[in-house]
């Protein structure tokens, strides 16, 4: 691990971590081992340790019995964490409505082109990073730091269990785009309450997508 002499160790670690988890380079469920880790990265264990406990209180790993674990998400938990985002991102959609500028609108509808793009090639990876971009740039014209730190709170949580829990088929990639786009137009028209629903319309049916999923694994299928 190559390390930065302004940035505290576990801070450096830390955000190493978190984004390997993002990138799904740890499996929901994975052990995150304290020694293993520390050992990979060349480092000793106090700030491995400091850098586990800060994703702990981040809800990307949990306990499980003696060792942490990447979450893994039950279909309570899905529902819960996105109800409580869809009424985040209702403010979201409000805010982008009424103040996103033309260069953040214009990053958005790239955003969805590449999303776009990478259904087509078949790159479910690269449709999962391109819708998230099109929700980040989103939040970030919201011009409302608190809003941003609250979405920051849950922001971690919210791609494990895209990533653990929505279907990324083709089918999937094609409805989340056409909702996305209609949302986007909302916003580019300035319409408030059109886009208010939209995005309400859209956090409905990804609870459904992932209520779909769950019955399915609990199925076998």
């Amino acid at each position: 691990m190559e390390l930065q002499r302004s940035d505290p160790l576990y801070r450096q670690v830390y955000r190493l971590l978190r984004q390997q988890i993002l990138d799904g380079k740890y499996a929901p469920g994975e052990t995150v081992q304290e020694s293993r880790t520390a050992e990979t990265l060349k480092v000793s264990r106090t700030p491995v340790r400091e850098a586990l406990r800060q994703l702990e209180r981040e809800g990307l790993l949990v306990p499980h019995g003696t060792e942490l674990v990447v979450a893994d998400p039950s279909q309570e938990e899905f529902v819960d964490l996105y109800t409580c985002r869809a009424a985040l991102e209702r403010l979201v959609a409000e805010r982008a409505a009424l103040l996103a500028t033309p260069s953040e609108i214009e990053a958005m509808d790239g955003a969805l082109e590449a999303a776009r793009a990478a259904s087509v090639a078949g790159d479910a990876a690269g449709v999962f990073d391109a819708n998230t971009r099109f929700h980040d740039v989103m939040v970030k014209s919201t011009r409302m730091p608190s809003l941003h730190q609250l979405m920051d709170t849950i922001r971690g949580r919210i791609l494990v269990a895209r990533r653990r829990v929505l279907s990324y088929s083709k089918e999937t990639q094609d409805d989340i785009y056409r909702e996305h786009c209609v949302l986007l137009d909302a916003i580019r028209r300035r319409d408030v309450q059109a886009a208010q629903e939209c995005m309400e319309a859209h956090m409905r049916n990804d609870i459904e997508r992932g209520r779909e999923i769950f019955e399915k694994q609990a199925r076998g299928e």
